[in-house]
C-alpha cells in the first residue's frame, strides 16, 4: 500500500531510508541539498536497508556481511544533492558511542553504496547501467579510495544487492581478469611480458597472446579474459559490462572481486615473484 495516501505533496518525502520497519531519516523537498547523519542499529543478519523513494520504488541492500563481522551499529552519512541524485556511505562500528571517524581510522569498515537519482531529478537513471565504476560513482578519479572501504552494489537486471571489494590495481602492479563463468577474479603483474597496461589502451594482439597463458577458473572452470564483465553473483547477468561499453575498460584501474572471497592469481614459473596479492 502506497504509505503517504493523503498528505500534501510537499509533505510526501523525497527519500525515506528504513531498517525493517523504522525510520531512520527522510529527506523532504524543502531541505535539498541536505546531508542526513542517522545511526543505524543492526539487530540481526536478515537486516536490510532500504531507500524509498516518493515514487514507492525500493532500493534495499543487504547487510548480513556487516552484521557477521560483528558490526551493529552504521554511522550514515546521506547526501541528497540539488539534482536528486542521492549518495550514501557510512561506518561500521560494534558500539553506538563509538567515534566513527576514529574508529575509520584504526580500520573499521567504510560502506559506499551505489549513488542513484530520485524520480525528481531531471537526469537518466537508466544511462549507468552496465558501466564502470567510476561512471557510477563508486570510484572517484583522483581520489584513492582506502582499503577499508567496500561497495554496496545493486544489479541492473534482478535489483538485489551485493558487496564488492576493490583493489587499486596500479599500486600493487597487476592487471585483472573476470571470470567467463561467474564472479570470479584473477591477478596477474603488469610486469609480465604482453600483460595489458594497468590504464589505457591495450593492444589487442599482445591481450591475445598473454589470455592463452591463463589458468582455467580454479572455482568454476571459467575462461579469464580482459573484457569479460564482471557479473552479479545472483543472476550472471553483466554488472561492469565491458563488451557493451568498451571504452570503460582502459579507464576502469580498480579490480573488483566478491566481498568475502578469494581472488585467483597468475603467474609464469619465471616471474612467480613478481607477483603482488591484492590484500583481501
Amino acid at each position: 500500500m502506497w504509505p503517504f495516501k493523503g498528505k500534501a505533496p510537499e509533505d510526501i518525502p523525497l527519500l525515506r531510508v528504513l531498517i525493517r520497519e523504522n525510520e531512520v531519516c527522510a529527506v523532504r523537498v524543502h531541505e535539498v541539498p541536505v546531508e542526513k547523519l542517522p545511526i543505524v542499529e543492526l539487530r540481526n543478519r536478515e537486516d536490510m536497508l532500504r531507500f524509498v523513494d516518493s515514487q514507492g520504488n525500493v532500493r534495499a541492500f543487504d547487510m548480513s556481511s556487516a552484521f557477521d563481522e560483528g558490526a551493529r551499529f552504521f554511522h550514515m552519512s546521506v547526501r541528497v544533492g540539488p539534482s536528486f541524485g542521492v549518495q550514501p556511505d557510512g561506518i561500521l562500528t560494534e558500539q553506538r558511542n563509538d567515534d566513527p571517524q576514529e574508529a575509520f581510522k584504526n580500520g573499521a569498515k567504510g560502506l559506499r553504496f551505489q549513488p542513484f537519482l530520485l524520480p525528481e531529478s531531471s537526469g537518466f537513471p537508466g544511462d549507468a547501467a552496465g558501466r564502470g565504476l567510476f561512471y557510477r560513482g563508486l570510484h572517484f578519479s583522483g581520489n584513492v579510495t582506502p582499503g577499508n572501504v567496500s561497495l554496496m552494489c545493486v544489479c541492473d537486471g534482478c535489483s538485489q544487492s551485493f558487496r564488492l571489494q576493490s583493489f587499486h590495481a596500479g599500486f600493487g602492479n597487476l592487471v585483472y581478469f573476470y571470470c567467463s563463468g561467474g564472479p570470479h577474479t584473477l591477478t596477474a603483474s603488469s610486469n609480465e611480458e604482453d600483460a595489458p597496461p594497468v590504464l589505457g589502451h591495450a593492444d589487442p594482439d599482445s591481450v591475445t597472446r598473454f589470455e592463452s597463458h591463463l589458468p582455467d577458473c580454479s572455482e568454476c572452470g571459467g575462461l579469464f579474459r580482459y573484457m569479460n564483465p564482471l557479473v552479479c553473483p545472483h543472476c550472471a547477468q553483466p554488472f561492469i559490462d565491458f563488451p557493451a561499453h568498451p571504452d570503460d575498460r582502459g579507464r576502469e584501474y580498480y579490480g573488483n572481486y566478491i566481498y568475502g572471497e578469494s581472488v585467483q592469481r597468475y603467474a609464469s614459473l619465471e616471474k612467480d615473484e613478481a607477483v603482488t596479492q591484492p590484500d583481501v
